[in-house]
């Protein structure tokens, strides 16, 4: 019953880590396409009303991206903890 349980706690592990590692690919993935419009000119630092529209959705974004962040980790570091316990 013991070895099930640990096999059940390492499974959820493994899911949220592949939860953080897609977190993190997703973070990267808008910074980066953030950049793209800059580079290519289509939009320009100076214009207030774009920037201040990408502002809000970034911190948005961003902030979703840390809670849920916050979320996985609490979750990896829990779960070694409660296969110690079994083990």
């Amino acid at each position: 019953m013991g070895d099930v349980r640990i096999n059940l706690l390492e499974l959820y592990f493994n899911k949220y880590l592949q939860y953080k590692i897609t977190t993190i690919l997703i973070f990267f993935t808008y910074i980066i396409a953030i950049m793209i419009p800059f580079f290519t000119g289509d939009l320009k630092p100076g214009n207030f009303f774009d920037m201040f529209l990408l502002l809000i959705v970034s911190f948005f974004i961003i902030s979703i991206i840390v809670l849920f962040l916050n979320e996985f980790n609490y979750h990896l570091k829990r779960i070694p903890k409660e296969i110690k316990k079994l083990g």
